[in-house]
């Protein structure tokens, strides 16, 4: 979300250009950037698409999960078993069936339902990613 206030708030000049630059050009790397399937958050384009910003919107708030049942273990309270296999096809879910509805052209999904759909597959990565970290699942 900062990507698109630096640009409007970005230092003029060559460095600030080339900075402003690269951070779309690594976006590149990793999402098609199509203007119709971005959020333009202050009138800028953002460096990645809308299904991409659900993601690492939900790798935020997985983070955050981890983080806190990381302290509930600290403090002596065992949080529920759950197969992380199981949560991450759960999760999975919603992002499979916009990109199914999508391909099959039963219907466009707006921006908004692409990244709501792609959340809780980003927080289920980081949190599962977590607990391999830490060593709580093999």
């Amino acid at each position: 979300m900062l990507v698109p206030f630096l640009g409007v708030h970005r230092a003029d000049g060559l460095a600030g250009t080339a900075v402003s630059a690269g951070r779309y050009v690594l976006g590149s790397l990793i999402c098609h950037q199509r203007p119709d399937r971005s959020f333009r958050p202050l009138g800028v384009q953002m460096p990645v698409c809308v299904r991409c910003a659900g993601l690492y919107f939900g790798g935020a708030a997985g983070a955050f999960v981890a983080w806190f049942t990381g302290r509930r273990k600290r403090c002596g309270i065992r949080p529920e078993i759950i197969p992380l296999r199981l949560v991450l096809l759960v999760s999975a879910v919603p992002t499979g069936m916009s990109l199914w509805a999508e391909i099959g052209a039963l219907f466009l999904a707006g921006e908004e339902l692409r990244a709501v759909a792609a959340a809780p597959l980003g927080a289920s990565v980081v949190w599962g990613t977590s607990l391999v970290i830490r060593g709580e699942v093999a």
